[in-house]
């Protein structure tokens, strides 16, 4: 005798799935595994502003938006830049540096870094007088040959510095015209792309470095030998 469907279905569990419930659900795996990809995607590419992903993805800065006062800054005097310093605050170091300790200098996790600036009125009323600005400057690691640096003031060009691995005191001329009427004005340089201290051999550091700021100083216009400028 041939056993029937339903004893062959008793002998094996439950019965059999209908052609259409198998569809529905290969179609209601197919949703979820969409939804799944569309999440791991959405995490891998998160729809972000610049501050949000410079911070809490990239880690390249330790500020996440600018904050803070800029300070007024003295022409003749040397400024620090360092964490806990007037110069180390995110409302000056707000794109692209990181301030790791208070007795390191502050480096540059991207390749093109801001500092925004400010002078006293008196020492360039309504942005009559031109200021020369002094930094100590190298690049990261210490055995790094010579590269141009691009320096920009707002969105100008002004000069390009070759800068190795060994501080040196680079200096560039402000123009009057490109001081605001508060005596602020910003800093921009492009330099070649950071580096990770673990592709460079030296400890297990995956994060970029790239530019190192050690202090910066205004001084007057006059006398500004930029032997070390490039055209």
């Amino acid at each position: 005798m041939t056993p029937s469907s339903g004893s062959s279905d008793a002998l094996y569990g439950a019965p059999r799935p209908r052609r259409s419930q198998r569809i529905w659900w290969l179609l209601a795996t197919v949703v979820v595994l969409a939804f799944e990809l569309t999440l791991l995607w959405l995490a891998r590419t998160p729809r972000v502003d610049d501050h949000y992903r410079r911070y809490f993805i990239e880690h390249a800065t330790t500020c996440y938006r600018p904050m803070g006062e800029v300070p007024i800054l003295t022409p003749g005097e040397r400024y620090p830049i360092r964490k806990g310093e007037p110069l180390g605050n995110c409302g000056v170091l707000w794109a692209g540096f990181y301030s790791p300790q208070p007795d390191v200098p502050v480096s540059a996790r991207l390749a093109e870094v801001t500092l925004r600036l400010r002078v006293a009125p008196e020492v360039s009323p309504a942005g009559s007088q031109a200021v020369v600005v002094a930094l100590e400057l190298s690049r990261f690691p210490d055995s790094a040959t010579a590269l141009p640096v691009e320096v920009m003031i707002g969105e100008q060009t002004v000069t390009r510095w070759p800068v190795g691995g060994r501080y040196e005191r680079f200096e560039v001329e402000v123009p009057a015209a490109l001081i605001a009427s508060d005596g602020s004005f910003s800093l921009t340089l492009k330099g070649p792309p950071p580096i990770a201290p673990r592709d460079a051999g030296l400890d297990a550091n995956k994060f970029p470095v790239g530019l190192r700021l050690d202090a910066l100083t205004l001084r007057s216009p006059l006398g500004l030998t930029p032997a070390r400028a490039q055209p």
